[in-house]
């Protein structure tokens, strides 16, 4: 299928997720932080257990937050538990406003 993945988590090399995602990925699985740094970062300008992902439904690389097409959020009710409602809100505010939202709450 050609599909391209990569997580953006905290504790690995930054410039290595910045390389990644410039290069093109379909799927970005990441930490609320990392997620929201690579977007202030414009490395992850198209687009969190607890991680996000994103899914693109297109056969193109992610080049702009308008190609985003689905936001995941994993353990959402964790996340926001342990103080990471300011960063999963500037991920959002990044989205497109027809993305598909899905929550996930074990």
């Amino acid at each position: 299928m050609g599909v391209k993945c990569h997580a953006c988590i905290g504790g690995t090399n930054v410039r290595d997720d910045q390389r990644k995602l410039e290069a093109g990925v379909h799927i970005v699985v990441g930490t609320p932080g990392r997620v929201n740094d690579m977007i202030q970062r414009q490395s992850l300008r198209s687009v969190m257990q607890g991680y996000l992902r994103v899914e693109v439904t297109r056969k193109d690389v992610i080049s702009e937050t308008s190609a985003i097409k689905m936001f995941v959020l994993d353990e959402a009710d964790e996340m926001l538990s342990r103080g990471f409602k300011d960063q999963i809100y500037e991920v959002f505010k990044c989205m497109p406003n027809d993305v598909q939202v899905n929550s996930i709450i074990l």
